[in-house]
């Protein structure tokens, strides 16, 4: 399906870079360009439009009140944000992720305009896929989300989780690990403001996110919370009620330090193009924590990170809860793991929190 692509920032160069970028896909309709926020929404009462690249900083209207007048007068239209990496355009951008924005991109820092080309064209390859099919899924006044898989065997008497694969699961948990992608900010949110203080297992989470933007999201998160969340560090230790979040750009793993499981940072290669990986992370918990018992949990994403992390977790002592089809932002990496036949559970995003204390606390 063609997609109108509105491109939105007050920097020429950008919006080139930008306009060339997205012309280079195939079955685009058009590319238009606004200076700032008051222009674009002049353009968008005249124009259909299926995707707005939103800058966040610029003047006579920035990126947040661009952001808030798209979702009242065209809630239809998707917006991915385009930022710089400095901590306060994190924190910035983690706002607009708030409000609903699906996604977004950063602005290479690099001088080489042709790699900053490809740096973008590389984020945006998988954006725009996403963007085609909720096109097509409007289109054809279906609910906008990626296709679901058919429902897991439904079991009575399981309360919020009457959608249940039915496995033998471990007797207790050492454990949580949560890997999540696309709409994760706003998931993860949704997530932790409903688990309290007392929770007695920690929480270890992959979000994919470059450097700065995982603290923004840490910090972020913690207001939301009673537990405490916190962006992972070299030798961190866990905690029961604490959640700690894979630093962008370093993958996160567990490991022994004086018969004490702690927090390991490395830079080894991107898996699954990813850095954090949750697959990396799942494995270590594996090797660790495998035989304690280990609730995992593979929320919205695309593409099927985690799956080969679930298959080892799965071969220890391991209980996997993805996220429903119906409530994800992109039902990939959930689908992968459904797909695979690893989902004990598939759990509506709004119940994920119970479920998760229910499991901790041997209440089902």
């Amino acid at each position: 399906m063609p997609l109108r692509i509105l491109i939105v920032d007050d920097t020429i160069v950008y919006r080139q870079i930008l306009s060339e970028v997205i012309s280079s896909f195939d079955d685009i309709e058009s590319v238009e360009t606004a200076q700032n926020g008051a222009l674009a929404l002049r353009y968008l009462e005249r124009h259909k439009v299926d995707l707005v690249l939103l800058d966040v900083q610029m003047p006579v209207m920035d990126g947040i009140e661009t952001l808030k007048n798209i979702h009242a007068l065209y809630p239809s239209i998707n917006v991915v944000m385009v930022s710089g990496c400095s901590k306060e355009l994190a924190s910035i951008t983690m706002q607009a992720l708030r409000m609903g924005a699906l996604e977004f991109i950063r602005k290479p820092e690099g001088r080489d305009r042709e790699e900053n080309k490809q740096k973008i064209r590389r984020e945006l390859k998988s954006i725009i896929s996403i963007i085609r099919t909720r096109a097509l899924l409007y289109s054809r006044e279906q609910v906008p989300v990626i296709p679901q898989a058919p429902p897991p065997v439904t079991v009575p008497g399981q309360g919020i989780a009457d959608r249940v694969h039915m496995r033998l699961r471990p007797r207790s948990f050492a454990i949580v690990v949560i890997g999540v992608s696309t709409g994760g900010p706003n998931a993860l949110a949704r997530l932790v403001s409903n688990i309290d203080a007392s929770f007695p297992l920690p929480i270890l989470t992959v979000q994919h996110m470059p450097p700065n933007f995982t603290a923004a999201l840490a910090e972020d998160l913690a207001k939301k919370s009673d537990i405490k969340v916190l962006e992972a560090t070299e030798n961190m230790p866990l905690s029961p009620g604490t959640m700690i979040i894979a630093k962008g750009g370093s993958h996160m793993v567990v490991r022994m330090k004086d018969g004490v499981p702690v927090i390991g940072i490395n830079d080894e290669p991107p898996e699954n193009s990813c850095r954090p990986a949750v697959d990396v992370l799942f494995r270590s918990v594996a090797h660790t924590f495998g035989e304690k018992g280990v609730i995992a949990l593979v929320m919205t994403g695309m593409g099927s990170d985690g799956l080969a992390g679930v298959r080892a977790l799965k071969r220890k002592s391991c209980h996997c809860i993805t996220q429903s089809a119906p409530s994800c932002v992109v039902y990939g990496m959930p689908r992968a793991i459904d797909t695979a036949g690893l989902s004990d559970e598939s759990v509506d995003l709004e119940n994920i929190a119970e479920r998760l204390i229910s499991l901790a606390r041997k209440l089902g």
